[in-house]
């Protein structure tokens, strides 16, 4: 089969593997539709942004039919259209028996550690199988993981209607926060972002203001005199500016992930603000909630998916997410 292969520092290439056989608790799945996520262009980046094992296939956020079953799964049969969970918790370790799942600490993501959805087929367990409604156009069911943890984020963070909220950032992670922010209640909504054409992208997601870093500043004060009550880091390096917005008692949570970002601050304003912040990047039992979510099309979700293109054209998915030109890369196999 076809997959998106990554071989180490800034080596990505599609190429032809080996089809997946199930193991005994896993499945198979014929991948309709997967998204380049963020974290996939942080791992092809030079030095790379994001962790991850070679050789391994990429793409971890996807849609797909199951078309083979292991001997020991339950709970799934051939033919079901699922969402996959791409981080298996272990259930056993100190964290999970501790309520704390998302900080398993014997994940092995698919995409990142194991072979991911970058790819005509892939292997995944059972247990982390999701079913989804077949009228889901596969480009907006693909979107689904990232949903769920923005989801998760956004329960931790536990936003209040009316409140105001900043994101910095509008990629995917970033515009998913605009419309979960929109859905919860959010008054004003604002994004901070360089790139015009993700600003627009943010205004039809439902953000009251798209603004500049530059146009941020000077109209901050007239939009958020106090401040904002909740801040989203969707881009890995904004901590600083988010504490420096923040409003007394409001909630951080830093999403993105940039392992070269180093961000200096003034803890001293933490304090004097009490403001609490929240590191969340993965999904904590939220799968269904996104997937209720998607399949009632409460939200708007639609404008974020800029491209939809062939597994031959990954590669320059990448290009074009890392340039800016895209919002949503989806490869359909």
């Amino acid at each position: 089969m076809l997959a998106a292969v990554y071989h180490g520092e800034g080596v990505v290439r599609v190429e032809e593997i080996p089809e997946p056989v199930p193991a005994p608790d896993e499945v198979v799945v014929h991948v309709e539709a997967c998204g380049i996520c963020g974290s996939d262009v942080q791992i092809a980046n030079v030095p790379p942004g994001h962790p991850s094992t070679p050789p391994v296939v990429l793409g971890h956020e996807f849609v797909g039919r199951i078309t083979a079953v292991g001997s020991a799964a339950t709970g799934v049969e051939v033919g079901q259209r699922v969402i996959i969970d791409p981080d298996p918790k272990c259930g056993a370790c100190a964290f999970c028996r501790a309520g704390r799942p998302a900080n398993c600490a014997n994940i092995v993501a698919l995409g990142v550690y194991r072979d991911g959805a970058l790819a005509e087929y892939v292997a995944a367990p059972a247990a982390c199988a999701f079913p989804i409604a077949e009228d889901v156009p596969a480009e907006i069911a693909a979107l689904t993981e990232p949903l769920a943890c923005v989801v998760n984020a956004t329960n931790r963070a536990a936003i209040r209607p009316g409140e105001s909220a900043v994101v910095y950032g509008a990629g995917a992670i970033g515009l998913l926060f605009v419309a979960v922010f929109r859905a919860s209640g959010a008054s004003p909504v604002v994004v901070v972002e360089p790139n015009p054409r993700r600003r627009a992208v943010a205004l039809e997601v439902g953000a009251d203001h798209a603004l500049s870093p530059e146009d941020f500043a000077s109209r901050r004060a007239g939009i958020l005199p106090l401040g904002a009550d909740v801040v989203a880091d969707a881009v890995g390096s904004a901590l600083g500016d988010a504490i420096d917005v923040a409003a007394m008692g409001a909630r951080i949570v830093v999403f993105g992930m940039n392992q070269n970002a180093v961000v200096p601050i003034r803890q001293v304003v933490i304090t004097e603000k009490s403001i609490g912040i929240f590191g969340t990047y993965i999904t904590h039992y939220t799968f269904p909630a996104a997937i209720r979510m998607i399949e009632s099309g409460s939200l708007n979700l639609t404008p974020i998916v800029s491209d939809v293109v062939p597994l031959a054209d990954a590669l320059d998915g990448l290009a074009r997410l890392r340039s800016g030109e895209a919002t949503k890369v989806v490869i359909v196999p």
